[in-house]
C-alpha cells in the first residue's frame, strides 16, 4: 500500500477524470462510503454536515443525502459558491428537500456528531479568520468529529482534531505525520482504478502481512545454536548503577529479531527477568 503526498492523490484523481473515469462518481462513492462509516461509528446519532465550497464540501453533501436516506437526521451548514460537482451534489441534496444553511449560521447541540468536510487536500495555508474560528469552536465542542479525508487544517494550525477520519483511495502523509489528529483511521476504495495506486515512486506503508514475507523461514531442526548470536556490551557503574536499561531493551529487541543466543556483558545488579539472556558481568 503506497502512501500518498496531497498533491500526488490530487494528480491520481486528474489522471483519472483524463482516463474516462467521471469525477462526479468520484464524488458520489467518496460520500456513500463515508456516511457507512458514519453509521458504524454512530448509528442513527444525529449529524451536522459542515461543508466547504470544494470537493471536500461537495463529498459532505453527498454523505448528507445519503444520511438522510437511511434515516438519520442531518442538519447542514454549506459554505457558498459552490461549483462543479460540489454543485450538483448540493443540487441533489435540496431535491430531497433538505434545508442547507450558510456555514456562518452553524450551530450544534450535545447531541450531535460533528461531519468536518470542510477543506481535504487542496489547502494552501494555514485556516485564518472565520474558518479558523470555526475549527477552533468544533474542536471545543467536545462532540465527536468524524473528518471527510483530512481533518481540515491539517498540515498546519488550527486543525480539525477528529475522532476519525475516513481518507478516501489511499491514506496520506498527513494520516502519518498528525496521526493524533486523524483518530480512528478508515481507508474507503472510491473506485480509482488500481495502476494509479501503485506508484513505485512513493513510499510504501510498511504493514505485518507485507513484512512477514521478509523473514527467513526456519528449518524444522533450527535450534538456538544455528539462528544466530547477538554479544550486548551496556550499561554502567560509577556512582551507582546507571543506564541499566539500554543493554536490557536492546538484548530483548534482538531475541524478539529472532537471535538464537543473546549475551549481556554488564555490570552486576542489571534487572534480567524476563530475560533468558546469558550474562557475563
Amino acid at each position: 500500500m503506497r502512501l500518498f503526498t496531497p498533491e500526488a492523490m490530487r494528480e491520481a484523481d486528474q489522471k483519472a477524470v483524463e482516463m474516462g473515469y467521471p469525477s462526479l462518481l468520484l464524488m458520489e462513492w467518496a460520500g456513500m462510503k463515508a456516511a457507512r462509516v458514519y453509521q458504524e461509528l454512530f448509528g442513527h446519532r444525529p449529524a451536522v454536515v459542515l461543508a466547504g465550497k470544494g470537493n471536500n464540501g461537495g463529498d459532505g453533501l453527498v454523505l448528507a443525502r445519503h444520511l438522510h436516506l437511511a434515516g438519520v437526521p442531518v442538519r447542514v451548514f454549506a459554505a457558498e459558491g459552490q461549483g462543479g460537482d460540489a454543485l450538483l451534489a448540493r443540487r441533489a441534496l435540496e431535491a430531497h428537500g433538505l434545508e442547507i444553511r450558510p456555514l456562518e449560521e452553524a450551530i450544534w447541540n450535545r447531541e450531535e456528531v460533528l461531519v468536518d468536510a470542510l477543506f481535504g487536500t487542496g489547502l494552501k495555508g494555514p485556516l485564518e479568520g472565520f474558518h479558523a474560528g470555526l475549527v477552533e469552536r468544533m474542536n471545543a465542542s467536545g462532540l465527536p468529529i468524524l473528518a471527510l479525508d483530512l481533518p481540515s487544517g491539517l498540515p498546519y494550525s488550527p486543525h480539525v482534531q477528529a475522532t476519525a477520519t475516513v481518507a478516501f483511495a489511499a491514506f496520506k502523509t498527513p494520516h502519518f505525520l498528525h496521526r493524533e489528529a486523524c483518530g480512528k483511521l478508515f481507508l474507503a476504495d472510491i473506485g480509482l482504478p488500481k495502476a494509479l495506486l501503485e506508484r513505485e515512486d512513493l513510499p510504501e506503508i510498511a504493514t505485518p502481512e507485507g513484512l512477514l514475507p521478509l523473514l527467513p523461514k526456519r528449518p524444522l531442526t533450527a535450534h538456538k545454536g544455528s539462528v544466530g548470536r547477538v554479544g550486548i556490551l551496556g550499561g554502567f557503574r560509577g556512582e551507582g548503577l546507571r543506564y541499566a536499561g539500554a543493554p536490557v531493551l536492546a538484548a530483548l529487541g534482538a531475541y524478539r529479531m529472532g537471535a538464537g543466543l543473546v549475551h549481556l556483558v554488564a555490570p552486576e545488579g542489571i534487572p534480567l527477568e524476563p530475560l533468558e539472556a546469558v550474562f557475563h558481568p
